[in-house]
């Protein structure tokens, strides 16, 4: 415990008395007495010096921030702020205020107080005063704004039962170290033993793919005072929902308390872009009270990672930023159904490259800035947030773009701008409702400010771009969007689990008695290639991040269905996958790093969250989508280097989050093809074989795209954004060079004329 400070002031006392007034001028001329008389002087003032003095009293303003919810939702946490001197917390209180609320998940509409009293917080200074001031929980109808949270997330008797070696491991049962989830314990050596794997994972580790590590928090909360450290790829966290399984750092941990950033979960970079299939799964972290400098989550996904279902919160509202993006280098990866409650700021981010996709991302209770967008590219939509400090900031040059979609900003100051821009960053904004703020938009991308209030219908930085039609009115395609499908599964207990054996899950499939199959996390023994029918009796194919025992061996799915029910493919062994989707059926595909995905004419529509369609055959294999297809992809990652990455003929195809390598074209839309692209990144990581490609190509279709181009080297950039063809009469759009990166902010076409897509219009 901190003790108060002493007042060491120096003193101004008269020790003199009216009789020694009286007799001044006779001391003065007597040597001997008046050293002795400065020498009693002296003597008293240095014992006065010595008597601590009490610290001065302050008052200190304890409060809620405004939080809101939608009907049916999981309570927020009820966290808590303190007046101008935060970081005088720990030195001037030990405990923290007890909150409460009379709402619940069923509580209608309405506006709640949030009450804040005394609890167990304790004045280290007794003359110290504490003001409490109440909240307000605002409870606004149902809709899909923000983040989705369940509390209610089950296994399958079989999920801790894989395949012998590197099997899930329940982190409160285990053979290396036992976690204690009762919010006190401090399990900090138990921590470093398990995401070590027991010391097989080192500071040196970085394919993790050998040993990958699988773990699984049951209800409880886990409790440590520091850092928790991942080497190495490849690994996999579940728990049961991320306000019943939770990892707490403990309050006032000293290793927080250091007056610089810490990070406290903090998987390491794998030599800068291979933190592959890395994944959080229905947990959430919290920061106990008086850790000032504690970052929660720190994440470096690469091309198919991803944040679900997951709440973050610091009690006192205190840290750097809740999600930190400055490790090197974050993305492709997808964050859905992440809330983020307190902190300066709810993410930061550092690094130019690669691209974050979020989708169902809740802000609240802010106190800087709810979006630090420094240089990343990120597509966002059904954000919520509720801060009175700005919501997104977009900055770093040329290399900060931002798309964001149906979203809502509430209750904002009127003396800050919702969203602000900086010179040489980019934003495209649909359907965004901004309340409180004034102006809801300050954009000064361009170097000239552009001033909007109110609800921003559509906007974007700059004059939007168009070949045949610039004399016509930008506007994007209003393409149907519809939500990932949610598998449609029987109660746990009835799942059918795959044995240890690849080679007999064909019958197995073919013989289940559930409309889902899973395969418990494991390495799985499998040998050349197994071909499996997937008929129309299967609903959902869960493998739980599963691989292979090497990279040699295959699995051909074979889709042959029509039923109207979805299939749901959830982690795919990595790099094993061959999806033929041949029949009418809808298909879903999460969380996937597939060998390759073919359809045909005739196929049904594709779902995509967080995947790679083509990873095999060195790179030759162009997904090809048709005409009898929709498709709506959700962070999508595509990095063919001998060809084009991705075709559609005629198809529909709406992406939030594309991102893709190599001098190949990222795009070929043909036919009456129709696609709007909100936040590409093209890498030109490699030099295009000839002059005067692109990166896209048109022909008599429609496509509406905004996002950016990194060129690492230069020389190696495009010379054309896009090469267009419509009835027969060929033009692009330029790049403004091959040497430099660039944005482009809005493009817009409308087809052919005669086309389909057109004439939908």
């Amino acid at each position: 415990m901190r003790t108060a400070p002493i007042n060491m002031r120096p003193l101004t006392v008269n020790m003199t008395s009216r009789a020694q007034q009286g007799r001044h001028k006779s001391v003065r001329g007597d040597g001997k007495n008046a050293a002795l008389s400065v020498a009693v002087m002296r003597r008293i003032l240095f014992v006065f010096l010595l008597i601590p003095l009490q610290a001065m009293a302050s008052t200190y303003t304890f409060s809620v921030p405004h939080l809101t919810m939608h009907v049916g939702d999981p309570l927020p946490p009820l966290i808590f702020r303190i007046s101008s001197q935060s970081r005088d917390y720990p030195a001037r209180f030990v405990g923290e205020p007890s909150r409460s609320t009379s709402a619940t998940s069923a509580s209608p509409v309405g506006n709640y107080p949030i009450h804040i009293s005394q609890g167990s917080l304790k004045a280290l200074n007794a003359e110290d005063k504490v003001v409490f001031r109440e909240g307000t929980l605002s409870v606004i109808p149902a809709d899909p704004i923000g983040a989705e949270l369940s509390n209610q997330i089950s296994y399958p008797p079989g999920f801790l039962k894989g395949p012998f070696g590197h099997t899930a491991m329940d982190v409160t049962n285990n053979q290396i170290a036992n976690l204690v989830g009762d919010c006190l314990t401090d399990n900090a050596q138990a921590f470093e033993k398990l995401m070590s794997q027991g010391g097989l994972r080192t500071h040196s580790t970085t394919n993790g793919g050998y040993i990958p590590l699988y773990l699984y928090f049951p209800p409880g909360c886990y409790a440590t005072s520091q850092p928790i450290t991942i080497y190495g790829n490849s690994w996999t966290l579940w728990g049961s929902g991320p306000q019943v399984s939770y990892i707490r750092l403990l309050p006032h941990s000293t290793a927080f308390n250091t007056g610089h950033a810490t990070q406290f979960f903090s998987p390491q970079s794998v030599t800068g872009n291979s933190n592959f299939r890395e994944y959080i799964y229905n947990l959430g972290f919290n920061i106990g009270v008086q850790n000032p400098d504690a970052i929660p989550v720190t994440t470096v996904q690469n091309n198919s990672g991803a944040i679900r279902n997951v709440q973050i919160w610091t009690d006192d509202s205190v840290c750097p930023y809740g999600v930190n993006f400055m490790r090197a280098y974050p993305g492709p990866m997808l964050l859905k159904n992440v809330a983020i409650y307190g902190c300066a700021m709810a993410y930061s981010s550092g690094q130019p490259e690669y691209n974050i996709t979020f989708e169902g991302l809740t802000t609240e209770g802010q106190t800087t800035t709810a979006l630090d967008n420094r240089s990343i590219k990120a597509s966002v939509r059904h954000w919520l947030s509720d801060n009175e400090v700005l919501a997104l900031h977009a900055f770093g040059s040329t290399t900060s773009n931002v798309s964001v979609l149906n979203s809502e900003l509430l209750n904002g100051s009127s003396t800050s701008p919702g969203i602000l821009v900086d010179k040489g960053s980019a934003v495209y904004l649909a359907d965004v409702r901004c309340t409180g703020y004034v102006p809801a938009e300050l954009d000064n991308g361009t170097g000239t400010a552009v001033v909007r209030n109110g609800n921003i219908q559509q906007a974007w930085t700059g004059t939007a771009q168009s070949i045949f039609h610039g004399t016509q009115e930008a506007d994007s395609l209003h393409l149907e969007v519809r939500e990932t499908p949610l598998p449609v599964d029987p109660p746990v207990r009835q799942w059918t689990q795959l044995g240890p054996l690849v080679s007999d899950w064909p019958k197995e499939i073919l013989q289940a008695k559930s409309t889902t199959v899973y395969a418990a996390a494991g390495t799985y023994t499998a040998t050349g290639t197994t071909e499996v029918t997937v008929d129309d009796h299967i609903n959902h194919l869960e493998f739980y991040q599963s691989k292979f025992n090497s990279g040699a061996p295959k699995m051909i799915l074979n889709i042959t269905g029509n039923s109207k029910v979805p299939l749901v493919i959830d982690g795919c062994p990595y790099e094993a996958c061959q999806i033929r989707h041949i029949g009418k059926r809808t298909v879903v595909i999460r969380d996937s790093t597939l060998y390759s995905y073919t359809s045909h004419e005739g196929s049904g529509d594709l779902f995509v969250e967080d995947s790679i369609l083509s990873d095999g055959a060195n790179g030759t294999l162009t997904v090809s989508f048709f005409s009898s297809q929709h498709i709506w992809a959700r962070q999508l990652n595509l990095e063919q280097k001998a060809s084009a990455k991705l075709s559609c003929s005629g198809c529909s195809l709406w992406i939030l989050g594309y991102k893709t390598e190599q001098s190949t074209p990222s795009l070929i839309l043909e036919k009456g093809a129709q696609a709007e692209l909100f936040g590409f990144f093209f890498y030109q990581n490699q030099p295009p074989k000839e002059i005067g490609t692109a990166s896209v190509y048109l022909t008599d279709s429609s496509m509406f795209a905004s996002g950016w181009m990194k060129v690492d080297i230069p020389g190696r950039g495009q010379s054309n954004w896009i090469i267009e063809s419509q009835n027969g009469k060929s033009s692009a759009l330029a790049t403004h060079d091959v040497n430099s990166s660039q944005q482009l902010s809005a493009f817009f076409t409308y087809g052919n004329p005669n086309s389909e897509s057109h004439k939908k219009r």
